[in-house]
C-alpha cells in the first residue's frame, strides 16, 4: 500500500467505498466519452453532483441538529453559567440532570451530529482515492496508458533511461520496479505516465525516439482529457507560479467560505465567549477554506476541480434545505423528535416526556389507595401551579409555539424558586 500512487487503493474500511466509487466515475466517464466529450474535469464535475445528491439525507441530518442547535445552547449556557467554577459532586449531578432535562425537553441528542461526520468520512477518502487516482478506476484512461506502457517495454533499458524522469515526479526507481515483469511493475509505470505533463512527454520521446511517432497520439490524447479550461493540466498542481491554474485555490477558498457562511444561515451567533467550543468552531471555519487553498495548490489540479465543484454543489443544496426548514419551522423538529422519543421510550416502558423535559407518570399511582390522600393534597397545587403559569404565559409569550412553551414552564420554574 502506498499513498501517492494512481493503482486502485485496498484499504479494509476506504477500499470498498472507493471501488464503489470507481464503477460510478468509470460510468459516467464512459457516457459522457460516448457523446463525445472524453474529459476528465467535466467527469469530476459531473460524479461531484451525483455523489452529494445522494448524501442530501446526510446533510438534512446535519442541518436539522444545527437547527436544535440554535435552540438549545442559549440554555445549556445559562446552566454552564450557572454551575461555573462548582466542582464539588452536588453541583456536578445538579448540572447534568439540568442539562438532560433541556436535552428531553426538545427531543435532542447531542450525539446526533456525529453520525453524519462519521458516515461521510471513509466516503471523503474515497472520493479523495478516486480522484486522486484515475487510471486505478476509469479503464479507458488506464487502456490508453497501458498501450504506451506495452511499447515502450519493447526499448532496451527502459527502466534505467526513465530514472530521472521517475526521480522528478517521486517515484524512486530503487523503490518501484519498472522493468514491467510483474503486473505490479506495469501499474507502476502507468502511474508514472499519468504524471507526465507536456514537457515531460517530450523529454520521453527524445529518450526513445523509435516510438516516438507510435505513443504521440496516445500521450497528446491523455492531455486533451486532462485539460481543463483550455490551460489548466489536472495532473498537475498548480503551485505558485502566476498562471490560469491559480484560479483553483482562489476558488476553493472562496467557495468553501461561502460554504460555511451559507450552512450556518439563521444560525444562534451569540454565543458564550468562555465556550471553548464556539471559540473552536469560530477558528476551524476561518481555517478550513484557508486549509482548502493552500490543499489545492500543492496537490494535483483534479482534486481542486473535485473540491470546488463539491462546495458549490453543496451550497445550493444547503440553500434549499435552509429553506425547507424555515418552512416547517423549530417547533416542528422539536415536536416530531418528542413524539419519536417518546415512542422508543412507551417500547422500554418509561414514562413519556413532557414539552418542559418532566416525565408523565401512569395513572396507577393516581388511582391506588395508598395515594389517595396524598393526590387530594396535590390536585390542589397542581391546579394553582397551572393557573398561575398559564397566566404567566399568556402574558409573556407567543401562543402555538413549543419552544417557547418550554421556555415560559423554565422560566416559571425559575421565578417560583427565588
Amino acid at each position: 500500500m502506498n499513498f501517492i500512487l494512481l493503482t486502485q487503493y485496498d484499504g479494509k474500511i476506504v477500499g470498498p467505498f472507493a471501488k464503489l466509487l470507481g464503477i460510478l466515475m468509470n460510468g459516467i466517464y464512459d457516457a459522457i466519452s460516448s457523446m463525445g466529450i472524453p474529459n476528465i474535469g467535466l467527469a469530476i464535475i459531473l460524479f461531484t453532483i451525483i455523489v452529494n445528491i445522494l448524501l442530501i439525507p446526510l446533510t438534512v441530518m446535519q442541518q436539522k441538529n444545527m437547527k436544535l442547535n440554535a435552540v438549545v445552547n442559549p440554555e445549556l449556557q445559562k446552566i454552564q453559567s450557572k454551575y461555573k467554577g462548582k466542582r464539588d459532586q452536588a453541583s456536578m449531578e445538579k448540572q447534568q440532570k439540568e442539562t438532560q432535562m433541556i436535552y428531553d425537553k426538545y427531543g435532542y441528542n447531542p450525539t446526533s451530529g456525529c453520525l453524519p461526520t462519521l458516515v461521510q468520512f471513509p466516503i471523503m477518502l474515497a472520493l479523495y482515492r478516486v480522484i486522486y487516482q484515475i487510471p486505478g478506476y476509469v479503464t479507458g484512461i488506464k487502456d490508453q496508458l497501458q498501450e504506451i506502457a506495452t511499447i515502450a517495454l519493447t526499448q532496451n533499458d527502459f527502466a534505467s533511461k526513465i530514472a530521472d524522469l521517475a526521480n522528478a515526479n517521486a517515484m524512486n526507481p530503487e523503490k518501484y520496479a519498472f522493468d514491467g515483469s510483474t503486473p505490479e511493475s506495469v501499474n507502476y509505470i502507468i502511474d508514472l505516465f499519468y504524471k507526465f505533463d507536456k514537457t515531460e512527454w517530450a523529454s520521453f520521446s527524445d529518450l526513445f525516439p523509435s516510438i516516438a511517432d507510435q505513443i504521440r497520439p496516445l500521450y497528446e490524447n491523455i492531455l486533451d482529457m486532462n485539460s481543463f479550461l483550455g490551460g489548466i493540466n489536472l495532473t498537475e498542481a498548480p503551485g505558485f507560479k502566476l498562471s490560469i491554474a491559480l484560479l483553483i485555490p482562489f476558488l476553493a477558498w472562496f467557495t468553501q467560505w461561502l460554504n460555511i457562511k451559507v450552512s450556518q444561515a439563521g444560525q444562534n451567533t451569540n454565543t458564550n465567549p468562555d465556550d471553548p467550543t464556539a471559540a473552536t468552531m469560530k477558528s476551524m471555519n476561518t481555517f478550513m477554506p484557508l486549509m482548502s487553498a493552500f490543499f489545492c495548490i500543492t496537490f494535483p489540479a483534479g482534486l481542486g476541480i473535485y473540491w470546488i465543484a463539491s462546495a458549490v454543489v453543496r451550497t445550493v443544496i444547503q440553500v434549499c434545505v435552509n429553506k425547507y426548514f424555515d418552512m416547517i419551522g423549530v417547533d416542528s423538529i422539536i415536536e416530531k423528535n418528542i413524539e419519536k422519543q417518546n415512542k422508543k421510550r412507551a417500547k422500554q416502558g418509561l414514562p413519556e416526556i413532557n414539552a418542559d423535559g418532566s416525565y408523565v407518570h401512569g395513572n396507577s399511582n393516581m388511582n391506588s389507595a395508598v395515594n389517595t390522600e396524598k393526590r387530594e393534597r396535590i390536585i390542589p397545587v397542581i391546579e394553582k401551579n397551572t393557573s398561575d403559569s398559564s397566566a404567566y404565559y399568556n402574558k409573556t409569550y407567543d401562543k402555538g409555539s413549543i419552544a417557547a412553551r418550554a421556555r415560559m414552564v423554565q422560566d416559571f420554574n425559575d421565578k417560583e424558586k427565588k
